[in-house]
């Protein structure tokens, strides 16, 4: 079912929270954990077609891919990396998940060794026909760490909503990014235009430090939920959690546990009443090296 026509928001489980297990595993722990459905992150082009993806998807099914976000030569290229994505998100359409897999892009990151992409980027437009999206196959940007203070001024989530309309996407809402970036979660969230969001990377951060459990790190993100799940009704998008493995137990059952308890307190939140715990802090916390292992 596509955001439009979903009720309220929809917890699911990003593999990169267990990325060193294989796929099924994954799947097996997510539903035993409560949750719905999987945000599949394409780290690695191992990451398709094939018997351990279709056991996962019929134990857990996915709803969202996260598109390549780096390596992408081993796609045969950037666009290369994303038409992958794109032309598995078609695949993987069947009733449990309402025949509607979403997709999220890293815009890129504008570096030299980006430049190509960066110039096509800037002058694309209509990206889901230019991808050869199927019905039921929607597409949207995710925000990236920006650097505290923008360049002359500039707004860069303004731009990057405006990017999204231009390009005919939505808008893929990492909470954790914008912490990191030294933003106000909530007051960002207000500045979004309704229907826009239509996924959302959920977790923790401390400094510089991502992918943190909620109520780990510094962030609000019990009151960011609640107000998510308010805004959003009767257009709601999904929601992953997305967590650096390292915060998870290394045995089964204790992920199990955890999870179980994390996808609670999303839907709690989510339903206007979240964790105590959840309520974001400032300070006391040391600075951590960014993660780099989910995107």
């Amino acid at each position: 079912m596509s955001a439009a026509g979903r009720a309220a928001p929809l917890p699911l489980l990003s593999t990169g929270s267990l990325f060193h297990l294989p796929l099924p595993h994954i799947a097996r722990i997510a539903r035993a954990a409560g949750f719905q459905g999987l945000d599949l992150v394409m780290g690695s082009p191992k990451i398709g077609p094939g018997p351990d993806l279709d056991a996962a998807h019929a134990l857990c099914p996915v709803h969202v891919i996260h598109a390549p976000f780096r390596n992408w030569s081993a796609w045969g290229g950037h666009m290369d990396a994303w038409r992958a994505a794109v032309a598995l998100a078609g695949r993987l359409r069947c009733e449990a998940n309402g025949r509607a897999v979403h997709v999220t892009l890293h815009p890129p990151a504008g570096t030299l060794r980006d430049a190509i992409q960066t110039r096509w980027f800037a002058r694309a437009v209509g990206l889901p026909r230019l991808l050869d999206a199927e019905p039921g196959v929607d597409l949207s940007l995710e925000n990236l760490p920006w650097a505290a203070g923008a360049l002359f001024g500039r707004d860069n989530l303004a731009a990057l909503v405006e990017q999204c309309r231009e390009k005919q996407l939505g808008l893929t809402l990492d909470c954790c990014h914008l912490g990191v970036s030294g933003r106000d979660i909530l007051a960002d969230l207000e500045r979004i235009p309704a229907g826009l969001v239509r996924h959302v990377h959920c977790s923790d951060a401390a400094g510089y430090m991502e992918h943190l459990p909620p109520g780990a790190g510094e962030l609000p993100v019990g009151p960011f939920l609640a107000r998510l799940g308010s805004l959003c009704a009767g257009h709601a998008p999904t929601v992953s959690l997305e967590l650096d493995p390292a915060h998870l137990p290394e045995d089964e059952d204790g992920q199990t546990r955890s999870l179980d308890a994390l996808r609670r307190g999303v839907e709690a939140a989510l339903s206007g009443r979240p964790p105590e715990a959840w309520a974001g802090r400032s300070g006391g916390r040391e600075a951590g090296t960014a993660l780099a292992a989910l995107g």
